[in-house]
């Protein structure tokens, strides 16, 4: 399926951080597991989608985005436990949920999506995924 022209924006934006506020039917869901592959296609990447809850995650992104790196014969080990794909390149993605965002905390992000980011505190931005990016520089 290709991008739309608004998804285009967004997917070619050279921002470090993107904010995209839009309606149903636009395509989100899409455009973050584009953009979790995009990151994670640099070997050795830690890259999360980060959704209210866990099981929100798993149930909007977790099967799609596990078929997506599938067919591209990108996965070396999925944990359906954990919601995580490590890939063949030695990059991980997993899906998170920022109902106890405290429990996030010390580890070093290559990038970051957050899905619904209304219904997420935005503690888990300010005190969690941002500065687990500022090492690597990564984006969100």
């Amino acid at each position: 399926m290709p991008l739309s022209e608004p998804q285009k924006i967004v997917d070619k934006s050279e921002a470090r951080f993107k904010v995209l506020c839009a309606g149903r039917r636009f395509g989100k869901t899409w455009l973050v597991r584009r953009t979790l592959a995009k990151h994670a296609r640099i070997p050795n990447s830690l890259v999360w989608a980060v959704y209210p809850s866990y099981r929100q995650g798993k149930q909007v992104l977790w099967q799609s985005l596990k078929r997506k790196m599938i067919d591209l014969n990108w996965a070396k080990k999925i944990n359906e436990t954990d919601l995580s794909i490590v890939l063949v390149n030695g990059s991980t993605i997993a899906i998170r949920g920022a109902e106890a965002f405290s429990k996030l905390r010390g580890v070093r992000l290559n990038a970051c999506v957050f899905d619904e980011m209304a219904n997420i505190p935005p503690e888990s931005w300010f005190e969690v995924c941002r500065p687990a990016l500022s090492d690597s520089k990564g984006s969100a």
